[in-house]
């Protein structure tokens, strides 16, 4: 492997690491943001492996992201639905094989997940859209991508548990009054 080679696998690893940490969040916001800057950096990573339409569908991803941060939006799901018919063309625009359609079904599944009220059902999604993913990287010969897919499907599941058990509890200061509940409720 050439230095080049490990900078983008790195990079990968750093932007997945990110996403890896989102499941920690104690708020549908903070869970959002910190995914939307590890897509952006996955976005860099896949480009730089030339899987461009893996690039453009992390960038789709980090927009929804963005714009599922208060589920009852009318602004952020009308770009969550739109995000639909943009990833179907850039699968299209970009298309370099039969990959290019698992990258198109994981990001559709991400989109499913953040147009969803409840912090469960967002979760359940989430680890639904990392087995395409898991596989497109496999192919696309990215190692930071099918290792987070394995790790990001178990943190998931186990915050899916302790949500369930009552034992996840939001870590929220007097100034986040106006935050979206985890769960999407007011």
């Amino acid at each position: 492997m050439s230095g080049g080679d490990i900078i983008i696998q790195a990079l990968g690893f750093v932007g997945l690491g990110l996403i890896l940490g989102s499941t920690f969040a104690r708020t549908r916001v903070m869970l959002l943001a910190v995914d939307a800057a590890g897509s952006a950096l996955m976005a860099l990573h896949w480009s730089l492996l030339g899987a461009y339409a893996g690039g453009a569908l992390s960038l789709v991803y980090a927009t929804v992201d963005l714009a599922g941060r208060n589920p009852y939006s009318t602004r952020g799901r009308l770009v969550i639905g739109l995000a639909v018919p943009v990833s179907i063309a850039l699968v299209a625009i970009l298309w370099t094989g039969p990959a290019d359609l698992l990258a198109g079904i994981g990001v559709l599944l991400s989109i499913a997940s953040r147009w969803s009220h409840g912090q469960i059902r967002l979760r359940v999604l989430s680890i639904a859209s990392s087995i395409p993913w898991g596989i497109y990287g496999f192919i696309d010969h990215s190692a930071a991508q099918v290792t987070f897919s394995v790790i990001y499907s178990i943190a998931m599941a186990v915050s899916i548990v302790r949500i369930k058990l009552g034992t996840w509890q939001r870590r929220t200061a007097p100034d986040d009054a106006a935050i979206v509940r985890a769960d999407g409720s007011t």
